[in-house]
């Protein structure tokens, strides 16, 4: 009797077993699972909203600091613009920037760009319409190198530096005069000598005057170009790469934009070591605290550009866009 008691008692005690404890246990761990997965899904979505505002942060950072706005004010000949949209990834952003050239009143694009922004490493320009890579050949016709835009096929413009040693000066505003006169047509024009915006305002003018060259060679570099270069094609001034401003009629230039350009420089110089540079060259180079021109970009109908011939202080031009007037 007193076994079967035990055993009784055992089994009462094992409530472990019983269907209403097992409920209650299945229901805690129903309770558990969403618990935990609660706090994994809240835990993840913090994390990827850290990561999201984080990576966003980071890339706005770079493209503010990657803008070159102010490099684009002092630098490239005759690009009157540019107009930059992204495309924005989780941790990149694509920009696709297309720039423009002003030819006798209309506007052309001159190029486009396309960069690969990342929130971290090297910015890599992963396309240009202008070409990746300059192939230069002799054009027998012309006696020079002529050097064309890939992205429209047009002709890039170059200018010869005053002082130095060429064999062969091209004279191509009698070319550019001589085109249909429904034509439309840019010039870039080197100068004997560098002027000031004060003497060149008096001779060069103003009409159809689009963007003035600033050398940035010092005279020990242009000597050494001299003395070590042999091709003409070595010793010119790609217009792309000249430093220079735009002007207009509607403002005509004088002393007072040469400080300005000056100003201009020194602000792009602070995120810039090549403007840096540059903007040394340009004021050793000045006279009496002035700003030297040496070159020139016009643009016009083949009439309008006729009167640039008669120029004696015009040492060389070179012919770059050609587009119909209408």
């Amino acid at each position: 009797m007193t076994e079967n008691n035990r055993e009784k008692s055992s089994q009462d005690i094992d409530f472990m077993s019983s269907p209403s404890m097992q409920r209650a246990i299945k229901k805690s761990r129903v309770k558990q699972t969403i618990k935990y997965t609660f706090i994994a899904f809240l835990t993840s979505a913090v994390m990827l909203t850290v990561i999201f505002i984080g990576s966003d942060y980071l890339l706005n950072k770079r493209l503010r600091d990657n803008q070159n706005h102010m490099e684009r004010m002092v630098k490239g000949a005759n690009i009157s613009g540019e107009s930059t949209y992204y495309i924005h990834n989780l941790f990149s952003v694509l920009g696709e920037t297309t720039y423009y050239k002003k030819i006798g009143g209309r506007q052309i694009v001159w190029d486009k760009t396309t960069k690969k922004i990342p929130v971290f490493g090297r910015i890599q320009t992963i396309h240009r319409g202008s070409g990746m890579v300059t192939t230069d050949s002799m054009d027998e016709e012309a006696k020079r190198t002529v050097r064309y835009n890939d992205y429209n096929n047009e002709r890039k413009i170059d200018f010869y530096y005053p002082g130095l040693t060429y064999d062969y000066l091209p004279k191509e505003l009698d070319l550019a005069a001589g085109l249909d006169e429904n034509m439309l047509v840019e010039v870039a024009l080197s100068f004997k000598m560098p002027m000031t915006l004060d003497q060149l305002s008096k001779t060069l003018g103003h009409e159809n005057v689009n963007w003035l060259w600033v050398d940035t060679t010092t005279e020990p570099q242009r000597a050494r170009m001299n003395d070590e270069l042999d091709a003409d094609g070595l010793k010119v001034k790609g217009g792309g790469n000249a430093f220079g401003f735009e002007v207009t009629e509607e403002y005509p230039y004088s002393a007072s934009n040469g400080q300005g350009y000056i100003g201009a420089l020194e602000g792009a110089s602070e995120s810039s070591a090549f403007v840096k540079e540059a903007l040394k060259a340009v004021k050793a180079n000045a006279k009496n605290g002035e700003l030297l021109i040496s070159g020139a970009v016009v643009t016009g109908t083949p009439e309008e550009l006729q009167r640039f011939r008669k120029l004696d202080f015009i040492r060389a031009s070179v012919l770059g866009v050609t587009i119909d007037k209408y």
